[in-house]
């Protein structure tokens, strides 16, 4: 799992959606309220309103589950890639790295790389 702390507490994610959409483009999937299925395959399952699954078309593996964490003025937004064994290997060096990028990337976020 990777994690990266926005240094404000106020992050919606609303935002964080419109920067996931914006950073991936249209061949991503960004649905708040959702999370990836465990097992990669199916359709997102209904989460937390701070969980917005990300992934290539509806019914792909090529997912994985971003968490939106507030705490002590800022915020921590966690990517977990989904799938079992090799799926979410390659979830984790593909997907999950490129929403990492997309976050990093977006300007309304004044994201830093957090550990992880």
């Amino acid at each position: 799992m990777s994690t990266i702390t926005i240094p404000r507490a106020d992050v919606t994610s609303d935002e964080v959606s419109a920067a996931l959409s914006e950073g991936l483009g249209p061949r991503y999937d960004v649905q708040a309220g959702m999370k990836a299925p465990r097992l990669g395959w199916g359709e997102p399952e209904e989460s937390q309103p701070d969980d917005i699954a990300v992934g290539i078309g509806t019914s792909r593996p090529w997912r994985a589950t971003v968490r939106i964490d507030r705490q002590a003025g800022q915020t921590r937004i966690r990517v977990a890639p989904a799938g079992l064994i090799w799926i979410r290997v390659v979830n984790t060096l593909w997907v999950a790295r490129k929403i990492r990028r997309a976050l990093l990337a977006a300007p309304g976020l004044g994201s830093a790389p957090g550990p992880g």
